[in-house]
C-alpha cells in the first residue's frame, strides 16, 4: 500500500551479538487456486474450502491450540510456487506476517527459494519446519538471513508443520513483550537430541524443541542470522507503526501547517509509539528511569526553503536503546564448612 511517510531504523550494538501480524497458511502446487481468506477459528477454516483431513487445516489447528493463539489467521492455496506466490504485490501487499508454506511433493522450490524471497519483502517473517537430523542448512547463517525461523522439530500426532504451534503461541502476543526461547508449545513432541546436537542446530542458526525442567519449550529465539527474534519484531513493530500512525494524522488533519505547531503534531506520533513500545518491553529504562529514548523533530528555522516549497519534511529522527532479555544464568555458589 502507498504510504506518504518513510521510515528507516538502524541497529547499533556492541560487536559480537510483536502481536502485531497475522499468520498465513500457503498451500501451493495446489490442484487449483484458492483465495487468500481471513479466519477466526476452524469452522472458517472448514468454509474456506480446507476439511479437517487437509494439512491446511491441520496446521491452522495447530495455531489456534497455543495459550496466546492469535485472533485470526489466513490461508490460502496456489497452483504454482511459493516463490511465484510472493513475487506478486497483490499477495505481500496484505496484513499477514508469519508464512508457513505447505510444500507439494513435486515442487521445485525450497526453503532456501523462499527464504531469500522472504528477505526482500518489509515486515514479513518465514517460519520454516527441517527434520531434527537435518544437516541440509549447516551453513544457513552464513547467508546473514534476519526473516526465516528455522524449528527443526519432526512431524507427529498428523501435524506436518510443528512450526506452526511456535507461530501459534507468538502471533498472538504484543511484540517486544516476550522472547521466543522457552515457549512453552502445545500439540508437538520435545525432540530427542543430545546437548551437542542442540548446539550444531543453534550454530546453524536454527532452533528446536527440547524438555528443561520438566516443561517442553524452544531452545533459543533466534533466526538464521543469529539475531534474535524478539529483536527483528521489535524494529518491524516501531517502523510499521511509526508508518502507519503517522499516515493517519496525515489523513485526519485538514492540514499540517509548514510551522512549529504542525512539526509538533509530527513529533508527538513518534513520542506515543516509541513510548508504546517501551511500555511492551522493547526499549530500556534510563539510568535515571524512564524509557531510554529520544525524539528529535528539527522545527521550522532548520527545514530548507526548497523542502517548504515541496512540502517536505524530513527533520524528523528518533533513537533508543534496545532493552533486550536475559536468555542464560550463571551463578557462582560457595559452600563453607
Amino acid at each position: 500500500m502507498a504510504y506518504d511517510v518513510k521510515v528507516k531504523i538502524d541497529l547499533t550494538k556492541p560487536m559480537g551479538k510483536i502481536g502485531f501480524g497475522i499468520p498465513l497458511i500457503l498451500s501451493e502446487g495446489a490442484a487449483e487456486n484458492n483465495a487468500y481468506k481471513e479466519c477466526r477459528d476452524l469452522a472458517e477454516v472448514v468454509d474456506a474450502g480446507y476439511n479437517s483431513s487437509t494439512d491446511v487445516y491441520k496446521t491452522a489447528e495447530l495455531i489456534f491450540m497455543q495459550a496466546n493463539a492469535p485472533e485470526k489467521i489466513a490461508v490460502c492455496s496456489t497452483t504454482g510456487t511459493a516463490s511465484d506466490f510472493l513475487s506478486d504485490s497483490s499477495n505481500t501487499s496484505r496484513d499477514w506476517r508469519h508464512l508457513l508454506v505447505l510444500f507439494s511433493e513435486e515442487s521445485t522450490d525450497t526453503i532456501s527459494s523462499v527464504a531469500a524471497k522472504v528477505e526482500t519483502l518489509e515486515s514479513k517473517m518465514f517460519f520454516a519446519n527441517v527434520p531434527v537430523d537435518s544437516d541440509d542448512y549447516a551453513d544457513t547463517k552464513s547467508l546473514n538471513y534476519s526473516r526465516t525461523v528455522l524449528f527443526y522439530c519432526d512431524s507427529a500426532n498428523g501435524y506436518v508443520m510443528p512450526v506452526a504451534a511456535l507461530v501459534g503461541e507468538t502471533s498472538g502476543r504484543e511484540a517486544g513483550s516476550f522472547t521466543y526461547k522457552n515457549l512453552v508449545l502445545k500439540g508437538i513432541q520435545p525432540q530427542n537430541v543430545s546437548n551437542t546436537r542442540i548446539d550444531e542446530i543453534h550454530k546453524s542458526g536454527g532452533i528446536t524443541f527440547v524438555t528443561k525442567a520438566g516443561d517442553n519449550v524452544t531452545s533459543e529465539g533466534i533466526v538464521t542470522s543469529g539475531e534474535f527474534i524478539d529483536i527483528i519484531d521489535s524494529e518491524d513493530y516501531i517502523i510499521q507503526q511509526l508508518t502507519y500512525q503517522t499516515q493517519k494524522l496525515l489523513n485526519s488533519s485538514a492540514k499540517i501547517p509548514y510551522d512549529n505547531n504542525g512539526i509538533a503534531m509530527l513529533e508527538s506520533v513518534a513520542v506515543n509509539v516509541l513510548q508504546t513500545a517501551y511500555n511492551n518491553g522493547m526499549i530500556a529504562e534510563a539510568e535515571d528511569g524512564g524509557a531510554d529514548y529520544t525524539v528529535s523533530y528539527g522545527m521550522r528555522d532548520s527545514t530548507s526553503e526548497d523542502d517548504r516549497q515541496a512540502r517536505k519534511y524530513v527533520n524528523g529522527s528518533f533513537s533508543f536503546a534496545l532493552a533486550g532479555a536475559v536468555h542464560t544464568v550463571e551463578i557462582t555458589g560457595e559452600i563453607t564448612i
